[in-house]
């Protein structure tokens, strides 16, 4: 099954209106101060889902979802969310089963609310059963179906509302069973081509002197100085979202979100690439792809799964320190929001530009505590001064090495191909230089954006790390043309040989 790119465009803005009835609900009901969050399309091992509700002690409310979108709804709440919203619900002393019943009924409110765009979309009516509290998610009770035979990730819609306290969290996952795909898919793409024959429509207006029972007759050829220029990125006042909620991280509401991918201005200020310039991999000014096969994709986010296990082995193999993963895959999400899942704080770490079959960037991030926690473990002797110095640094980049190596190694060995990278380079104000990195090299070119993220943490030294790979989207329609289903297995590699 392949899936058209701008259908995954629009399946994700179609789950921030959802996401935004669903914050209008919560607000009305618990007067919260809230914020609507990240919204992606994420493929990822169900085991993934259930270790983030562990780890985050969320309480979980599960629907299945009936009709023509078939599939599985997930509401989780934190800590925070869950007791805001019983105090609202359940004013004072509440048991354990007064305050499930009353995130239940919360939950059962804001789903309707999130489903009734989907609806819409589909032009079908969709069901929900009761929603049932999970005291204990695991595989059976979350019932997320993969995306085919070949592959252990589900393909997940996400967002996310926060309170802007900066305390409280619910996050919403709509996964669809897979024989829900292809409808969810089609009617997206045929909405798109419905969209695009609206516009060239309006390209052309009759003569007001015209009557209009001959107007179709009479309609000459406009002149093409007068034919509509519009671009996609000043079409819906700026706004990729289609909405006027406010971001969750203070993004800009004038910020401009939508670029084109096909028309190049001809104004005297207009960006014109010359033949020499290299545009994060398209040469020439050539586009992404159009369209990426749903099933390689989900082995690739197999592989991602797998490579950060093995970047997990490699530190603790450097350090000592047994190292896990929490959740690996990829996602498909607006560019603007990329670096807005950053959690407040100040962000070290390596950058490497990798070429072959993908190409792209990486990027591994420590928060500061994090940087100096895994470096100490790493360094024979104590540094006298405190911070982080030159053999932090040092020791950064090493450990950037080795990662970044055990992160795609799997990716050139099921490809049979070569991925070479450039040395990992530290870089102490991350926060910046991630941002920089997205809105220079994929900003001018797409709107949303594939990312390979996983995170890497330990138990006995405070220790979080993420990883963020920015593949070119059109070597990654390469790669995945290029990826033998029957070697997903063979992620076995000798870095030497590849690097």
């Amino acid at each position: 099954m392949k899936i058209d790119i701008d259908a995954l465009e629009e399946l994700n803005l179609l789950t921030r209106d959802g996401t935004e009835r669903a914050n209008g609900a919560l607000t009305d009901m618990t007067a919260a101060s809230t914020a609507i969050g990240t919204t992606k399309i994420l493929l990822v091992n169900h085991e993934d889902i259930i270790e983030r509700i562990d780890s985050g002690g969320y309480e979980v409310v599960r629907f299945d979802i009936e009709g023509k979108l078939s599939g599985t709804a997930l509401l989780l709440f934190d800590r925070p969310a869950t007791e805001a919203v019983v105090e609202a619900l359940v004013p004072g002393e509440a048991d354990e089963s007064m305050a499930s019943a009353g995130l239940k009924e919360m939950a059962n409110i804001m789903m309707g609310s999130f489903t009734t765009d989907w609806g819409d979309h589909l032009s079908a009516g969709l069901s929900m059963t009761a929603p049932t509290y999970l005291d204990d998610p695991d595989a059976d009770a979350l019932q997320l179906d993969p995306t085919g035979p070949e592959t252990d990730s589900t393909l997940v819609f996400q967002s996310s509302i926060t309170w802007r306290s900066g305390e409280g969290r619910i996050d919403i996952y709509l996964a669809p069973d897979r024989s829900a795909l292809d409808p969810v898919f089609s009617e997206a793409e045929r909405d798109e081509i419905a969209e695009r024959d609206d516009e060239l429509d309006g390209l052309i207006a009759p003569d007001e002197d015209d009557e209009p029972t001959t107007a179709a007759a009479d309609t000459a050829t406009p002149d093409p100085a007068a034919a509509d220029t519009t671009t996609d990125d000043e079409r819906e006042d700026g706004d990729p979202f289609g909405g006027s909620a406010e971001g969750a991280f203070g993004a800009s509401d004038d910020a401009d979100g939508l670029g084109t991918d096909d028309a190049t201005s001809d104004g005297p200020g207009s960006f014109d690439p010359g033949d020499e310039d290299d545009l994060f991999g398209f040469e020439e000014g050539a586009e992404g792809a159009d369209e990426i096969p749903l099933e390689k994709l989900s082995v690739f986010s197999d592989l991602t799964k797998e490579g950060t296990e093995a970047a997990a082995e490699r530190v603790t193999q450097m350090t000592g320190i047994e190292t896990s993963t929490e959740i690996a895959g990829i996602t498909f999400t607006p560019i603007d929001d990329i670096a807005a899942q950053l959690e407040d704080g100040d962000y070290v770490g390596t950058t490497v530009e990798f070429d072959g079959t993908p190409s792209g960037s990486l990027v591994i991030l420590f928060d500061e505590d994090s940087a100096e926690n895994i470096a100490e473990e790493m360094l024979p002797v104590d540094p006298d001064e405190d911070g982080l110095t030159g053999m932090h640094e040092s020791a950064i980049e090493e450990l950037g090495n080795i990662m970044t190596s055990g992160f795609i190694d799997g990716w050139a060995n099921v490809l049979e191909t070569g991925v070479e990278h450039t040395p990992p380079e530290y870089v102490g104000d991350m926060n910046m230089a991630f941002v920089e990195l997205i809105t220079e090299q994929l900003g001018p070119f797409q709107t949303h954006a594939f990312t390979i993220e996983s995170t890497l943490q330990t138990d006995d030294v405070e220790f979080t790390c993420e990883i963020h790979a920015l593949p070119d989207e059109g070597d990654l329609s390469s790669a995945l043309k290029a990826l033998a289903v029957d070697r997903k297995d063979q992620t076995d590699a000798d870095p030497s040989d590849l690097f």
